[in-house]
């Protein structure tokens, strides 16, 4: 018997998913069940990966992460049992802080139409596939799981705990402006992507262009929103951009 995993795309990842978080209208969802129902192959695919899924959605790779947590923590290299504050979480936090000190009319007093485009507007980005073989990323991922399923306070906690003890990688710093997108904290947001556009070469660079400029167009920066948008190579920037003029 071949004990290696079924390769899947992203695309029938996202597909798969969308199904089992019940993201699809009834007809896609009609359409997909016919499609298992003739495709022995597609079938066999989405058993493993429901499977898979699950294990992660109802905890059960919480024993697995306890257990990789506790073989991390007897490595003789590890000296320390208080978690190590990175230096990214300091100065995220103290770049919130200034926005917060600065008490500008933009972030206290944003006008109504921004506050009307924004909702118009805004979708959450949907976040990445969450089966992954990486066992290091266990964390991250049970955490996408969450945000993916709008549970955004959840994986927040998550994901700023990872941010504490040292994971300041471009991917977790982008999602948990997402994260905070979502759950309406724009301040937050700004921090994060602010940061991440410090970086070489930082990932999801046209997104986080994006949704930097919603998150300045929440907060009622106009200026920044459409400075922000327009480095954005999204098309449904350009379309926000359009309702701006």
């Amino acid at each position: 018997m071949d004990d290696k995993p079924t390769y899947l795309t992203p695309e029938e990842q996202d597909y798969f998913e969308r199904y089992l978080l019940g993201q699809m209208s009834a007809r896609e969802q009609e359409g997909f069940e016919s499609q298992l129902a003739s495709h022995h192959e597609l079938n066999s695919k989405f058993l493993e990966f429901k499977r898979m899924f699950r294990v992660i959605e109802e905890g059960g790779l919480r024993g697995k992460m306890d257990s990789f947590h506790q073989d991390f923590e007897n490595d003789e290299k590890i000296r320390q049992i208080r978690p190590k504050i990175s230096k990214t979480f300091y100065r995220i936090a103290a770049t919130v802080a200034i926005l917060i000190g600065l008490g500008g009319f933009w972030y206290f007093n944003a006008p109504n139409s921004n506050e009307r485009l924004f909702n118009t507007y805004f979708m959450p980005d949907p976040g990445l596939p969450t089966v992954m073989g990486n066992t290091t990323n266990y964390a991250f991922y049970e955490a996408m799981v969450d945000y993916k399923m709008g549970n955004y306070d959840v994986a927040l906690q998550k994901w700023e705990g990872l941010l504490v003890e040292g994971d300041t990688n471009d991917t977790l710093i982008y999602f948990l402006g997402m994260a905070n997108l979502a759950e309406g904290n724009s301040l937050k947001t700004i921090a994060y992507l602010e940061h991440n556009l410090t970086s070489n070469s930082p990932a999801f660079l046209n997104e986080t262009f994006y949704f930097l400029g919603m998150a300045y167009l929440k907060s009622g920066n106009f200026t920044a929103a459409v400075e922000n948008l327009k480095k954005s190579g999204l098309p449904k920037a350009q379309k926000v951009l359009k309702s701006l003029e």
